[in-house]
């Protein structure tokens, strides 16, 4: 699976324009024997087999910018589409989508040299900062083809760090899509009506989810996504107890209870499920953020709904860090639950 990932993050997704990371999924899912669909806004549904319905959602799209207007010397005011932290923004290099081809840039800062010594102790905001991407008059960057909306993402390449952890853009969630993209590899003919769902616009409010979820009417649904775990800087395991290389989460509430509440019954049968197949899981309650499980549950008269989260460090950064080990198994607990989900009573 490491391949798959690597592939998948290094495609550019932006919220708004998952249309890469959608064309690699519908070969997948074409590949092995599914019938695939895009609906309306992007989603790309997936079916295959007889039985009761098991929907598996992963969203395509990534943490991204926004052009807002380009200064006369050619430089880029953005705006921030999804969670990003301003500190993570400061000289971090970016894919610029111009109309005429990807232009690679710079989230540009004044240098430390300039900074007042209370300068150098603050975080500073988006809206001073301007991503630059060498043009040199605002003409230059619209003969480029850069405009108001022009979307753009972190340019990170993928790594293998120590062990089995790697490191790359995205994985939030092209874990998710690898995972979906595999369960099509090796699902076979599945014990259900089998739909796998590439979401569109989850950083921005989980819309692809509720969408395609109220379209489908699944008997059950898994949300596949990554989720925070301990260990770096200042997230301790009792604060966060979710541990790389513990195997994947499984979510009894999201958002304080706001968003996605798991029903015992079915976390008691997840455990079990996991329990018999050899897989380590772990148990979390997610306080702040939600994944497309908080739309999926909710549709219409409701789904019953799963969250099923990889361990992951450093999300909505250039950089987040997770381990393949988890990775794996999250598959395999997620194919299990679809495949055993017609004895479920």
């Amino acid at each position: 699976m490491k391949e798959l990932l690597k592939n998948l993050s290094e495609l550019d997704a932006p919220t708004g324009d998952e249309a890469q990371v959608a064309s690699f999924l519908e070969n997948e899912f074409k590949e092995n024997g599914f019938e695939v669909k895009r609906d309306l806004i992007g989603n790309v549904i997936a079916r295959k087999g007889k039985g009761r319905k098991v929907m598996i959602a992963a969203h395509m799209d990534e943490v991204a910018l926004a052009i807002t207007s380009i200064t006369k010397d050619g430089l880029l005011h953005f705006a921030k589409v999804g969670g990003i932290y301003d500190a993570v923004l400061a000289n971090t290099r970016v894919k610029v989508h111009a109309d005429n081809g990807t232009i690679p840039g710079v989230v540009g800062i004044k240098p430390p040299h300039m900074m007042k010594e209370e300068e150098l102790k603050k975080v500073i905001e988006h809206e001073h900062l301007l991503i630059d991407i060498g043009a040199q008059s605002k003409e230059e960057a619209e003969k480029l083809g850069v405009k108001t909306g022009t979307l753009v993402n972190y340019d990170s390449k993928f790594s293998e760090a120590a062990g089995e952890r790697v490191i790359g853009k995205a994985l939030d969630n092209r874990a998710g899509c690898a995972i979906l993209a595999q369960i099509a590899r090796e699902i076979g003919e599945p014990n259900c009506e089998l739909i796998l769902v590439g979401t569109v616009r989850e950083e921005t409010g989980l819309f692809g989810a509720m969408t395609s979820t109220y379209g489908i009417e699944p008997d059950f649904a898994i949300a596949v996504d990554t989720t925070i775990a301990s260990g770096g800087p200042e997230v301790p395991e009792d604060k966060v107890p979710i541990k790389m290389n513990g195997g994947p989460a499984v979510t009894i509430m999201e958002g304080s209870g706001r968003g996605y509440i798991a029903s015992k019954k079915l976390i008691d049968w997840i455990e079990e499920v996991a329990k018999e197949h050899k897989i380590s899981i772990q148990r979390e309650v997610v306080e702040g953020g939600a994944t497309d499980a908080s739309r999926m549950q909710y549709s219409k008269i409701g789904v019953l709904t799963a969250s099923i989260g990889v361990p992951t460090r450093y999300l909505h950064s250039p950089s987040e860090l997770l381990d393949m080990r988890d990775l794996v198994a999250a598959k395999d607990l997620v194919k299990y639950l679809a495949n055993e989900f017609k004895n479920y009573k």
